[in-house]
């Protein structure tokens, strides 16, 4: 669906919504593909127990990333409830967030193929920083041009905010777990619980500057 402003066609963002959602959809399906590949090599005399002591830690890295995923896919979705038009810059930034939601399957699957490590901390923390980083400035664009919404409401300073907090600290997470990767590594990504009370402070310190 399109209509025309000064002989330039405006779009309507609703086919990219849908393949955003699909692509996030197939990802968080490829997540349990390499726990599928671990149960058909079970033999008749493993018990269920052992299984899981065995597998821990691709049941950890699988939940982790599901989380992941659902939390970037639920923040573009809410993104896209103010951005109802196409710009060229709004395609672009959610081609990078499609590709790292596409990329995220792999650091999850190295994350129990190889002992930890600065490379696999860093591929890891890498895509996490990219889709984050493209949805902080899908944020500020759709924030910026009101123009986007159908009813002309932008998207709130509080998502812009949510998504800078959460940039913020994955990149900070990313660093330390990879330069500390012997003892740290993965656990630093922990540090993402921190993005909810992190933006409630900042809010609370622009509320008070009446800024």
């Amino acid at each position: 669906m399109s209509e025309t402003t000064s002989d330039r066609p405006i779009l309507s963002a609703e086919r990219l919504v849908m393949f955003t959602d699909a692509v996030a959809a197939i990802a968080i399906t490829l997540l349990i593909l390499p726990l599928m590949e671990s149960v058909s090599e079970v033999s008749g005399e493993e018990n269920f127990g052992e299984f899981v002591r065995d597998h821990v830690g691709q049941f950890g890295a699988f939940a982790l990333s599901f989380a992941v995923i659902f939390r970037l896919w639920w923040a573009h979705h809410q993104l896209f409830r103010h951005i109802t038009r196409l710009h060229t810059w709004i395609v672009r930034w959610s081609l990078i967030w499609t590709f790292a939601i596409v990329l995220l399957p792999i650091p999850t699957a190295l994350i129990t193929a190889y002992r930890p490590s600065a490379g696999t901390v860093a591929l890891y923390g890498g895509a996490l920083c990219l889709a984050s980083g493209s949805l902080l400035m899908l944020g500020w664009y759709g924030h910026r041009h009101p123009e986007l919404s159908d009813d002309g409401v932008p998207v709130s300073r509080d998502q812009v905010l949510g998504s800078a907090a959460a940039f913020g600290i994955e990149l900070v997470a990313t660093v330390i777990g990879a330069a500390f990767a012997d003892t740290i590594n993965f656990w630093a990504f922990l540090l993402m619980f921190l993005s909810g009370p992190l933006q409630a402070t900042v809010r609370s310190r622009w509320t008070r500057t009446g800024s």
